[in-house]
């Protein structure tokens, strides 16, 4: 395998925000409600797409006590998903904390982040509403996506599904000589404006990223 072919993702946000339920949702279709939040849970998981196998490792995260903890995490790993609940707009305000942190340690543009709103189903309990979400996602250019752990797998995998991809794309882009990684990155932008009807142009021309809500 290549380097690109294994890839490390790290799931990160605020206590009962639904981190397992999300990854536990994604790796098993089945949702677990009560989970404990007190240890990290390491999965691997392998998965093929674009005629494409990949080996992912996914490390699902207790809520970070200290700085040094939270910086381990985030240099582990080659992509994130940053979990925050709808229904709690501190856990929001903690999301932009950890993408700014990711932003500084790593660099947004070759360490792919998605920023999730869970618990869609709970409409009723919102504090964050979903241009919130967008308006994030647009200053940080990164995805967005906005789904319910407890009653739909098919929003979370798309978002993981996502993540994958552009990663690989990130990690393969990583290996070219200099001189070819202006084309390889317009290419890039391509691919994923594709999965969602988006050229590359609107990508580069600073317009939102892929997001979507199910």
């Amino acid at each position: 395998m290549t380097n690109y072919d294994r890839l490390k993702v790290v799931i990160l946000g605020n206590s009962r925000v639904g981190k397992s339920a999300v990854t536990v949702r994604y790796l098993t279709k089945r949702y677990i409600g009560e989970y404990s939040s007190f240890k990290d849970y390491l999965y691997q998981h392998s998965v093929t797409f674009d005629n494409v196998t990949t080996e992912v490792k996914i490390l699902d995260t207790s809520a970070c006590k200290t700085t040094a903890c939270l910086h381990d995490h985030i240099a582990w790993a080659d992509a994130f998903v940053v979990v925050y609940s709808i229904c709690e707009r501190d856990s929001f305000q903690q999301a932009r904390i950890l993408i700014e942190t990711i932003s500084a340690i790593k660099g947004l543009r070759y360490a792919p982040v998605i920023l999730l709103g869970n618990k869609r189903d709970l409409e009723h309990a919102r504090q964050v509403g979903v241009d919130d979400g967008h308006e994030m996602s647009l200053q940080f250019q990164c995805q967005f996506y906005e789904v319910s752990a407890a009653e739909n797998y098919v929003g979370v995998s798309l978002a993981f599904q996502s993540l994958i991809r552009e990663a690989r794309a990130m990690q393969a882009l990583k290996t070219l000589p200099i001189r070819r990684k202006v084309g390889a990155a317009m290419t890039v932008s391509k691919m994923i404006g594709m999965v969602f009807g988006k050229s590359g142009k609107s990508l580069r021309n600073g317009k939102k990223r892929p997001s979507l809500s199910i």
